[in-house]
């Protein structure tokens, strides 16, 4: 709270008086600013270190720097096309349009970072040892988390948590393996049960309602 209140005079209210033509978004001490040109983004990431350091702060060496937003109507060839805020990543992503044509547009995705963090989740759930459960159970136990996932991370490219999605269903057909001895030491009859089960119950888990379908 109190960083909050800091970094909102040091440099929010700063930003507003003196760059107003420069729409930007901050979070903690993570921000992103949006400018016209790079002579501007120059200038504008100039005076910011400039302002920090009379507040006694610093930029970070390796998270600063100067993105180009690469789509299909600015296709010039720039070193950096990406850049990470919030657990998302933005970059140049291949979409669909209304009309049905391929273009490129600049948009937000899960980041590598936050798909780690989240099969680390997964992980930690040790789903291949709970064949005390049943599938049902399973859902109830994992879906408030995979429900906010999907909620958070999947409000922008959707695509990019499919190999979540999957991820997840290896867990489920590895418990499906000890579980029932019928599938043990058989992984694609236990692919294709989990495939059996995803197709009769559609709503179980979360992520299964997103699975295979296309999305930018």
């Amino acid at each position: 709270m109190l960083m909050n209140l800091f970094m909102h005079y040091a440099l929010d209210t700063w930003m507003q008086r003196h760059f107003p033509q420069c729409p930007f978004a901050r979070y903690a001490d993570d921000a992103v600013v949006h400018c016209r040109s790079e002579a501007q983004a120059q200038e504008v990431m100039h005076a910011i270190a400039s302002r920090l350091a009379e507040c006694g702060l610093e930029m970070h060496p390796e998270k600063s720097g100067i993105v180009y937003r690469r789509d299909r109507s600015r296709t010039q060839a720039y070193p950096n096309v990406t850049f990470t805020f919030l657990g998302f990543l933005f970059r140049p992503r291949r979409v669909m349009t209304r009309s049905g044509q391929l273009s490129t547009s600049f948009l937000p995705g899960v980041s590598r970072g936050a798909l780690k963090r989240m099969r680390q989740t997964v992980r930690g759930w040790r789903l291949p040892r709970q064949t005390f459960r049943s599938l049902v159970e399973l859902a109830d136990q994992c879906n408030p988390t995979i429900r906010g996932w999907w909620n958070y991370y999947g409000a922008f490219y959707r695509t990019a948590m499919q190999g979540l999605g999957r991820y997840l269903d290896r867990k489920l057909a590895r418990w499906a393996r000890c579980k029932y001895k019928t599938l043990r030491r058989h992984k694609r009859r236990s692919d294709e049960w989990l495939h059996k089960m995803r197709k009769a119950y559609p709503l179980q888990f979360v992520h299964w309602q997103f699975l295979g379908v296309k999305v930018g």
